[in-house]
């Protein structure tokens, strides 16, 4: 009886390595149309409870300061953030350290409807700030955030190309690219400051967006490429990876003590 079920007994442990290498039933039907990939990440996005983020930024930029006569070109190099996000409770934690701004560091902690901030230039302390007009970002509008991102990649014009599936954070992806001239992206976004709701002057740029999207259901998005080339041979690169997502992440505001009075 034992030699007759050991052929068996191998052939079900072939298939449970096969099932274990395959990554089980996670993986849905194959997307090929570009649009539908993008589409699934966002949907994938919007229902999301958490995720983790990172992000690394290189290269300079032209900022507009109000009340100046022209832009000023900002060196991010080096610029580093990581951030947990508990998107159903509109919490947010991130750290970030742009060295080449007086060696520039903080922490900002979004939780119970406020948002709280310190920095190498403020102190020890946080000061409790207003999220959706002292920064660029409003981290507790996330929802809106998504649907900017959707808007713009959806929009007629905008082209998204399938490229070649990639290794990303030990799984499998599509990448799908946005490649735009200064004057395809002028006419989607209408150029200038101000025009993306940032303080920066994309007059002239270029841009390359290439977006990782798992392969595995619900798709969810791994991570944004973005190369923005600017006029004078002037080039900002950014990389962001998400990770983690649904996983448990408690958000909690800073002790009392350690929140600067008014």
């Amino acid at each position: 009886m034992i030699r007759r079920l050991s052929p068996i007994l191998v052939l079900a442990a072939s298939v449970a390595i096969l099932a274990a290498a395959c990554g089980g039933n996670t993986s849905g039907p194959v997307l090929t149309d570009p649009t539908e990939i993008i589409t699934a990440a966002l949907k994938s996005t919007e229902s999301a409870k958490s995720v983790h983020l990172d992000a690394t930024v290189d290269g300079v930029v032209p900022v507009t300061i109000p009340g100046a006569a022209s832009a000023t070109v900002l060196d991010l190099t080096g610029t580093t953030a990581s951030a947990d996000a508990d998107l159903a409770n509109k919490a947010a934690r991130a750290t970030f350290s742009i060295p080449a701004m007086f060696g520039l560091a903080g922490e900002l902690i979004v939780a119970d409807g406020k948002a709280y901030l310190k920095t190498t230039l403020t102190g020890p302390k946080y000061k409790v700030i207003d999220a959706g007009s002292s920064l660029p970002i409003d981290p507790t509008n996330t929802s809106g955030m998504v649907d900017n991102l959707g808007d713009f990649l959806l929009k007629p014009g905008v082209d998204p190309v399938k490229g070649e599936d990639v290794s990303c954070g030990g799984k499998q992806c599509y990448t799908v690219v946005v490649d735009l001239t200064a004057d395809e992206l002028a006419a989607l976004i209408g150029g200038g400051a101000g025009a993306t709701n940032l303080p920066v002057d994309v007059a002239g740029a270029t841009l390359k967006m290439t977006l990782k999207v798992e392969k595995d259901t619900p798709n969810h998005l791994a991570g944004i490429s973005l190369a923005l080339g600017l006029p004078g041979d002037k080039t900002l690169n950014a990389e962001l990876t998400f990770s983690k997502w649904d996983e448990p992440v408690t958000i909690t505001a800073p002790p009392a003590d350690q929140v600067a009075a008014g």
